[in-house]
């Protein structure tokens, strides 16, 4: 056989091989797979939407009345001292408390976050008054926080109740703070 001959036949069947290898990339289009679910996913939880009844109310005792706290030139709150010796007499009992209205959803911002609110109640010099202050909200079960704030040289301390998802509800412990320690707090927006 003759060489250019013999280098023909090679060229054909490279070419022919080379088809077989490339047609089906290129001409044939790939089979779409079906998404499938995996078997190990449970299904979603049924979720019960019903009213839960209230809470009964028997044996339940009010909170004792509240003292005035004095404000001095510095702004820190001076606490009374409560009598030690004498016993709380239990108040009357008022009741159920029930709500007029089913409570509000609360709003949501940008990031799709709930929005929450705290009372600011006092801003102090003293780290220990601060504590003191948080300690007798707390046990007033009101909750209650401390965030120090960095102003010139100095540190202040401001307390806080709260967050709070209703806006309302800080309303009213704003009512009761003021009354009870002679200030004049202010309902902010809770960052975290």
């Amino acid at each position: 056989m003759d060489t250019p001959l013999k280098q023909r036949l090679v060229g054909a069947l490279i070419l022919v091989a080379l088809g077989v290898v490339f047609w089906p990339i290129i001409f044939v289009s790939p089979e779409r797979a079906s998404p499938t679910r995996p078997e190990n996913i449970p299904p979603a939880p049924r979720v019960d939407n019903r009213a839960l009844p209230s809470p009964d109310s028997e044996g339940l005792r009010a909170s004792p009345e509240p003292a005035i706290a004095a404000v001095d030139e510095g702004g820190d709150v001076t606490l009374p001292e409560e009598p030690r010796d004498a016993e709380p007499s239990p108040a009357p009992d008022p009741g159920p408390v029930t709500r007029d209205a089913s409570p509000e959803l609360p709003a949501l911002d940008a990031d799709g976050i709930p929005i929450a609110w705290s009372l600011q109640v006092a801003t102090m010099s003293s780290r220990d008054k601060a504590q003191q202050l948080r300690d007798e909200l707390n046990h007033q079960e009101m909750k209650s926080y401390i965030r120090p704030l960095q102003r010139g040289s100095g540190t202040l301390y401001r307390v806080y109740v709260g967050p709070k998802f209703e806006r309302a509800e800080l309303e009213t412990i704003k009512q009761r703070v003021d009354a009870r320690y002679g200030v004049e707090s202010l309902v902010a927006r809770y960052v975290p």
